[in-house]
């Protein structure tokens, strides 16, 4: 199984890798048959290389080298469009800087469309091939369990379309019971191991239950004589989500539960990057109105311009919040403790009520997001007090920290902000971190920019 399975991957990603300077020449040569380009020079070997390198970064971080994945057609095609957009995006970026030579633009919109319809037709093809070896060789497996669980490993492993297997038979753990009926033969474990039946099967798994946990070490020792490859499959019960699969360090395995995605390369890497850049934008844009909003906060009632609060940020961690003021000076004793929650409260000034309820007074939060306590888009962040008093009351609330706190998020933009339902408000942000991706990100930002202004529980 994971010899078939390596011999495709390696197959598939060479070819994977060697897709960029493919589709590069094909272009070129196709632009100078019409003489639309002049002759290419060494500038455009250092282009192709440079795309070539940056398609091989991106390329395995969208996974589409991965043979699994290889039957997820909207997968696919979806990846291979976001992976070749920021293969040409980081390109054309790094050459904006670059004023030793120039580059044809219609070579590099060309070569681009020749990659994405290239690793299209690529993964057609691969499909077809490993359809085509499955169906003419089945691998046979024993499958140590009779119970549930491992019936269902015999379902899918037979499924699979990377590495169809046939079970031909099960092996009874001692003590467990039997699920269903089934036409292939059962084994006692004893009687498995005496008559040595491992010869007519390519591989043994081990359904390992949670109920069979306890004696996974004393299967291992009683299987590991045979011949073949032995396997386990794990059962962690209905309520663990396993994001990512097991890693090594310090001479452990480790496996991540987590279901947020805030230690993967697109959170760390490409939405910091995407936040200082979108910050600073807004920041430049935004200049003159946040001038003329500080110049009338501080005419308008006395205090400071800014109001800076603690919240409860990622991890848990307390981070300082800025905001134009929009209420009257008071004691952080009552300002922490004391929620917002009518149109009418005394406390807000004049324009503070305007700033507050068009939402103008979160500008200053891109300071946050570019000091990194902050994103652009995230579950909002709350009070220490309330943080505190929602997690004795929501049991899924501390979840919200597993990313970083935003400006805007996409309970915000379905109008749970203000004084709403927070088990809601929990539930948006719960699916909001279990579907994180930087084209949600666009989209709740598009929304917020569309109807996010003036909304009905903003005050």
């Amino acid at each position: 199984m994971i010899r078939r399975l390596s011999l495709y991957e390696f197959l598939f990603a060479s070819c994977c890798f060697l897709s960029p300077p493919v589709a590069f020449i094909l272009s070129a040569g196709f632009l100078r048959a019409f003489h639309l380009i002049d002759p290419l020079s060494r500038d455009y070997l250092f282009l192709g290389l440079t795309l070539s390198l940056l398609w091989a970064v991106f390329s395995g971080h969208f996974g589409l080298t991965s043979v699994e994945v290889l039957f997820q057609p909207a997968f696919g095609w979806r990846n291979c469009l976001k992976a070749t957009l920021w293969t040409y995006m980081a390109g054309f970026s790094a050459l904006f800087f670059y004023r030793g030579a120039t580059y044809s633009r219609l070579l590099f919109g060309l070569s681009a469309i020749s990659l994405y319809v290239g690793m299209l037709l690529l993964r057609m093809l691969f499909r077809h091939l490993v359809r085509r070896s499955g169906e003419q060789q089945r691998l046979r497996v024993i499958i140590v369990g009779t119970g549930s669980f491992a019936r269902r490993i015999s379902e899918r492993l037979s499924d699979s379309e990377v590495a169809p297997c046939e079970t031909v038979a099960f092996v009874r753990i001692p003590g467990e019971p039997v699920a269903g009926d089934s036409e292939v033969p059962t084994f006692e474990l004893d009687q498995f191991l005496r008559q040595n039946l491992k010869h007519f099967a390519n591989e043994v798994v081990i359904a390992a239950s949670p109920e069979t946990l306890p004696i996974l070490a004393y299967l291992i020792q009683q299987l590991k004589a045979l011949a073949v490859p032995l396997r386990f499959c794990l059962d962690f019960g209905e309520d663990v989500k396993v994001r990512e699969r097991f890693f090594q360090m310090g001479g452990m395995q480790l496996l991540d539960v987590e279901i947020a995605p805030s230690e993967t390369f697109s959170y760390v890497v490409l939405k910091r990057c995407f936040d200082v850049v979108f910050s600073l934008l807004a920041l430049a844009v935004a200049a003159i109105p946040m001038i003329l909003i500080a110049i009338v906060v501080k005419l308008s009632s006395p205090g400071p311009v800014f109001f800076a609060q603690d919240r409860v940020g990622i991890n848990g961690k307390v981070f300082r919040m800025l905001k134009f003021r929009t209420m009257q000076v008071a004691p952080a004793s009552v300002t922490d403790m004391r929620w917002t929650s009518a149109e009418g409260d005394e406390r807000r000034t004049f324009l503070g009520a305007f700033l507050r309820k068009s939402s103008l007074d979160e500008l200053p939060q891109f300071f946050n997001v570019l000091r990194g306590e902050m994103s652009v888009v995230g579950p909002r962040p709350e009070r220490p007090y309330f943080a505190q008093k929602f997690c004795d009351e929501i049991d899924a609330y501390n979840c919200r920290h597993h990313l970083k706190s935003g400006i805007t998020g996409w309970a915000q933009v379905n109008g749970l902000r203000g004084d709403t339902d927070i088990a809601k408000r929990v539930e948006a942000d719960m699916y909001y971190i279990e579907n994180w991706s930087l084209a949600f990100d666009l989209r709740i930002i598009a929304m917020t920019l569309i109807s996010g202004f003036f909304a009905e529980n903003a005050y």
